[in-house]
């Protein structure tokens, strides 16, 4: 933010150009999302889902077996909807989950951080992006490289953050 006020105040940047770098479908997407997720928290629907989750998973079930399948959950939703939207839908589920289950939140929630992202397998990543037009990279070779990572950075992900809690 300083740094484009800084721009704008000594005229490197005008006011209608910083206006037109604006993605305004990624702002619009967040501006639905976000009351999305404090609806599923306020309302008890993050706590319900996790409820009955627990409820039909088999007894006995380690816990990191449920951190990472949530880690592969907001993979998912962060291939589909952004990474910011991903966490915001994510986390009172996830948290919800580890009270339910006898987990730690904090350890969920910074799991959900951390999941959301891990996006190797589309140009829809920053750095994913300004490597792929040079290279020449298609959608095929971003898939086959990036799938087995994102799926090694999962699994070095919920390991590290359970040897920390």
């Amino acid at each position: 933010m300083t740094g484009v006020a800084g721009m704008l105040v000594t005229g490197v940047l005008r006011m209608d150009e910083a206006y037109q770098a604006i993605s305004w479908k990624t702002v619009f997407l967040m501006a639905g999302l976000i009351p999305l997720g404090w609806a599923m928290d306020s309302s008890g629907t993050a706590a319900w889902v996790a409820g009955h989750t627990v409820e039909r998973l088999p007894e006995g079930i380690p816990i990191w077996v449920l951190e990472l399948a949530i880690a592969l959950l907001t993979t998912a939703f962060s291939l589909v909807i952004s990474h910011v939207g991903a966490t915001i839908v994510m986390v009172p589920l996830a948290i919800n989950l580890a009270l339910a289950a006898g987990g730690n939140p904090t350890a969920f929630a910074l799991i959900v951080a951390l999941s959301a992202s891990n996006n190797f397998m589309t140009a829809s990543n920053p750095v994913i992006a300004m490597i792929t037009g040079p290279a020449g990279y298609t959608t095929q070779t971003l898939w086959r490289v990036g799938a087995p990572l994102s799926l090694l950075y999962l699994l070095v992900a919920v390991a590290m953050v359970n040897l920390l809690f």
